[in-house]
């Protein structure tokens, strides 16, 4: 297992456990939105950011086999 897995592992993780992650460490939704002056300029629902870290933790798996089965075809020459 290369790093790209394991990095495609946690965000998935992230992805399901982001709110009771958040309510452990004492933030809340606040987090994911810019603010200026008091006021909200930008702000992303938590679905959505949970949404985005499933999809990068899933390209991030698919990237990772395939460098594993391209390494894993090196090592062992198909005769």
């Amino acid at each position: 297992m290369n790093s790209k897995m394991i990095w495609g592992i946690v965000l998935l993780a992230l992805s399901l456990f982001l709110k009771p992650l958040l309510a452990i460490v004492g933030l809340n939704e606040k987090l994911f939105g810019l603010h200026l002056q008091g006021e909200t300029v930008f702000s992303l629902s938590p679905l959505l950011v949970r949404i985005i870290l499933a999809i990068i933790g899933i390209i991030m798996l698919i990237i990772g086999g395939m460098q594993v089965a391209k390494q894993n075809n090196k090592v062992t020459p198909r005769s």
